[in-house]
């Protein structure tokens, strides 16, 4: 696995891949884009995945075109296989180069509705 799968923004660069970060990495490089059938970690979609603190991941990503009308299920794909990597307590998806970064980050990182039982 390369060092581009851990942290390839510049600011990021200096900072050492924790395990977990390294675990949920290897994760995310595993997932099948549904528009190439090809995998994420062949395709550069996840730019940084960091432990913010323990158990809790930030993970950035960049959609394969700013107009990706598939950018919102991407994120979840990647919120929900990082968040089944032993030891994630937390995770924050963070879009970048998409036209709509703001409402996209907004849809993937909102919490699960939760039925609320009728008596």
């Amino acid at each position: 696995m390369s060092q581009r799968s851990y942290n390839l923004r510049k600011s990021a660069a200096l900072s050492v891949p924790s395990e977990l970060s390294k675990a949920v990495t290897a994760r995310l490089d595993e997932l099948v884009d549904e528009e190439t059938k090809r995998k994420f970690g062949e395709l550069n979609i996840v730019t940084e995945v960091t432990e913010m603190a323990t158990g809790s991941i930030r993970v950035r990503f960049q959609p394969l075109s700013p107009y990706s009308p598939m950018a919102v299920d991407i994120g979840r794909s990647i919120r929900k296989a990082a968040t089944s990597v032993h030891g994630v307590q937390a995770v924050r998806v963070e879009c970048a180069g998409h036209m709509m970064d703001d409402l996209v980050n907004r849809l993937v990182n909102e919490e699960e509705p939760t039925l609320k039982s009728s008596k």
